[in-house]
């Protein structure tokens, strides 16, 4: 009975691109594979920015309301307000605190974009 006998080199080469393939070691998929999670971050990041910045809109829409409240009806009287300010106080502090609140997230999911980007 013969036996076959292979090289040595052709059979570390042939497990080595065997062992790659099964791994999925290969450089052209891993690099493509790293270009679509980044842009895939990018997309993220550019839709956290937008939807925060939708957020400080409404914030400012709810400042911009009560401040309507605030203005007399007539700019000659003052004393023809539809409510009292100081009643409001309470309100406008609160709307105050969620706009800094909903600016410094922007702010934040900007620079997080950014940073993705470059």
């Amino acid at each position: 009975m013969a036996k076959t006998v292979q090289s040595a080199g052709t059979t570390s080469a042939k497990s080595k691109t065997t062992k790659r393939k099964v791994a999925g070691d290969n450089p052209a998929t891993s690099a493509e594979t790293k270009k679509q999670a980044r842009q895939k971050a990018i997309s993220s990041a550019a839709l956290l920015v937008e939807d925060e910045f939708n957020n400080l809109r409404w914030a400012q829409g709810a400042y911009g309301c009560v401040h309507t409240f605030l203005k007399p009806l007539d700019m000659m009287n003052v004393e023809e307000y539809l409510g009292e300010p100081r009643e409001l106080t309470a309100l406008m502090e609160l709307i105050n605190a969620e706009m800094g609140r909903r600016i410094r997230t922007l702010e934040k999911a900007i620079h997080a974009a950014r940073e993705l980007i470059h």
